[in-house]
């Protein structure tokens, strides 16, 4: 039976003569991988979408039940929305790659991900026109952790403060309406330093 979702691309391997392997997120399915033979040639199976950073609704067929491998089938796909333009800005694009191999070695396939996958669509959006990358890139790994379960409780009136302030920040991460919360300099870089030393406890990569 083929399933049906939103799929943003994160990473595309040649693969011999004329195919792909593509991998990326989906928010209900979190990681899928796909071999796409013939992809690369001319003919009717070439794969016109298979760029980086770009969302497209597909519909593919999983794994059989008990097979070894997680490669995909893909049955159909259309675009959905391009964030080409990243690729005018060299600083932002080298900062989303290396949050693509992030995601794809911390995320599972068939479990999913919903809410790392909108932030991550918010994060492709402020890139294009953002000039530094750094505070959108931590909101979304923010986001990874927080649903991930790595993100330590607040609890007690005294931390009141700080829940509101993790609310915001994924807000922030999840809604690309919204502007960057008005920090101060030196508490946005604590911030930073905390979600680093979030992932290097954790082990993340």
């Amino acid at each position: 039976m083929a399933e049906k979702t939103f799929y943003i691309i994160l990473r595309k391997i040649p693969y011999q003569e004329s195919s792909l392997i593509v991998s990326g997120l989906s928010p209900d399915f979190g990681r899928l991988d796909f071999l796409l033979k013939g992809a690369r040639g001319t003919g009717a199976k070439k794969f016109p979408y298979a760029e980086l950073f770009r969302e497209l609704v597909i519909e593919f067929r999983p794994p059989r039940l008990h097979s070894s491998g997680t490669l995909c089938t893909l049955t159909a796909h259309e675009p959905a929305e391009a964030f080409d333009a990243i690729a005018a800005r060299m600083e932002n694009y080298l900062a989303m790659c290396d949050y693509a191999a992030f995601l794809l070695k911390h995320t599972k396939p068939m479990l999913e991900a919903p809410e790392t996958f909108h932030a991550l669509e918010t994060l492709l959006f402020r890139l294009t026109t953002a000039e530094n990358p750094e505070f959108p890139l931590a909101a979304a790994k923010l986001m990874f952790l927080h649903e991930s379960g790595f993100v330590p409780e607040i609890s007690g009136t005294n931390n009141l403060r700080r829940e509101q302030l993790l609310e915001s920040l994924l807000e922030y991460a999840r809604d690309r309406r919204l502007p960057e919360p008005a920090l101060s300099a030196d508490y946005r870089q604590k911030l930073m330093q905390w979600i680093r030393e979030l992932c290097e406890y954790h082990d993340l990569r």
